[in-house]
């Protein structure tokens, strides 16, 4: 075993590392902490120079476990056993974790040729925040941008981005089984899922009197809506000349071209089959398939999820890629593995679209806790993101029913819907900022408690003013 030499505070080493703005961390090749400076006590709160000093990796890393530093990283029972075995195995890492005072940390471990390990901390939350406002910036203006152009289209305004969270969930899946591989990586994933959100953009030029159309459309009618494509990307295509290159206007334009070609060539614009047909617009056009069969919309009811699934299923190799279609089979399968709460009879106000807007509350809820479940930062970023929006959707429209009906309760129904909109984007708010990995099964459990409980009462109130069956 290495003897740990003790150092004192007044060497010049020492001296040095304190005045160092990064933490810094030594362990001996036995992996005991041999030394760290001020710095690293600082940025993870521990009280004494000399603390840990000695001491094993192990039992450092045991009391920052107790006292909760790792909580949101998903941490296993097994987590202090499976990382010393691989510093044993002398592998380096490097991450970026949240502690849970929201300080945002980059860590980097790199082993010695004589044995130990140095690692370096250094403090990125300025940075991050700063670059996660630009992304939401940008990505805020990108869903501004497409809901203008669907806004006429669609009951939510969800649309684009349930859309585009299926689409990453499909790109994620399509890696997972090591499709495409010169293709599908991490850039990929990020970019076709913020890009995917433009893919309608071109309906912004289709009339009102046939994008809202109950009926089928006819043939000059259906001709002047098979434009849109193409007058989207061009639009997109505009859009990235004028502020250079852009990977999600680039993108965008590819999406929003050929998202309606099918894999045989039988689509349009321009008849493309096959690999013919960019990647992103492979997966996109099952993803929007998919949100349109499960939707209202002015000419049909909504679809089961099952029934969707078949048909597209039914489509693998003719509409759609068979890679892809697989890949979608398998998300949507998995992304239903957990259900917190349940549609009964009992929760129906008199009023279809209501009834069916809670149902789709519900279900976004249960594939929150489903990604929870995964451990799916990504797409419970996203699913909070659908929550606020769907739910400021929802409850204009149901103030506007119950308004219309007369209902005598209507300012206090207003001041609850306005205490959970408040309630979830500070969850969101501080989902992003300290950089969670999991909203917890606490504000979980609100969220299913709270619907549940809404609809059961406070919805039920207004039901007799609502009259027959809408």
């Amino acid at each position: 075993m290495a003897q740990v030499t003790l150092q004192s505070r007044d060497d010049p080493i020492n001296h040095a590392l304190d005045a160092m703005d990064q933490g810094f961390l030594w362990l001996d090749p036995d992996l005991r902490v041999r030394q760290h400076n001020r710095a690293y006590r600082r940025l993870l709160d521990l009280e004494q120079a000399d603390q840990f000093i000695g001491q094993p990796y192990s039992a450092l890393l045991q009391y920052f476990l107790e006292r909760g530093e790792f909580a949101d990283m998903g941490v296993r029972e097994d987590f202090v056993a499976r990382r010393l075995r691989a510093m044993q195995a002398s592998e380096p890492y490097r991450l970026e974790r949240a502690r849970p005072n929201g300080m945002l940390l980059r860590v980097a471990a790199v082993p010695l040729a004589a044995g130990g390990y140095v690692f370096t901390y250094l403090d990125i939350t300025r940075e991050s925040r700063a670059l996660e406002e630009v992304q939401r910036t940008a990505k805020a203006a990108v869903v501004a941008m497409a809901n203008f152009a669907e806004h006429r289209d669609t009951d939510t305004g969800v649309h684009v981005l349930r859309v585009a969270r299926l689409v990453g969930q499909i790109a994620r899946q399509l890696h997972a089984n090591g499709h495409f591989p010169g293709t599908v990586d991490e850039a990929f994933i990020e970019q076709v899922r913020i890009a995917s959100i433009l893919h309608d953009v071109g309906k912004i030029s289709a009339p009102d009197r046939i994008l809202l159309k109950p009926g089928p459309l006819t043939d000059d009618e259906r001709k002047t809506m098979m434009l849109h494509p193409t007058k989207g990307a061009q639009l997109l295509r505009q859009a990235h000349l004028m502020m250079g290159e852009s990977t999600y206007l680039r993108m965008g334009a590819d999406i929003a071209q050929t998202h309606h070609e099918w894999f045989d060539g039988s689509g349009y614009p321009a008849g493309l089959a096959g690999d013919a047909i960019p990647l992103a617009g492979r997966i996109c056009a099952i993803a929007d398939v998919f949100d349109a069969l499960t939707s209202r919309r002015p000419y049909k009811a909504p679809w089961s999820t099952e029934r969707a699934v078949a048909q597209i299923a039914q489509q693998r190799g003719t509409q759609f890629d068979p890679s892809v279609t697989d890949a979608f089979v398998t998300v949507i399968r998995n992304r239903e593995a957990v259900s917190v709460v349940q549609w009964t009879d009992a929760m129906s106000v008199g009023d279809q679209h209501i009834d069916e807007q809670h149902m789709i509350l519900m279900d976004t809820i249960n594939q929150l806790a489903t990604a929870e479940s995964q451990n799916d930062r990504p797409v419970v970023a996203m699913i909070i993101d659908e929550l606020v929006s769907y739910a400021s959707f929802h409850f204009d429209y149901e103030e506007q029913l119950i308004a219309d009906a007369g209902y005598p309760d209507l300012a206090k129904h207003q001041r609850i819907h306005q205490g959970f909109s408040k309630w979830i984007a500070e969850v969101r708010d501080d989902f992003i900022h300290r950089r969670r990995t999991q909203v917890g099964a606490r504000i979980l459990h609100f969220l299913r408690d709270w619907l549940r409980n809404h609809i059961l009462d406070e919805d039920q109130a207004y039901r007799p003013y609502l009259g027959p069956q809408k």
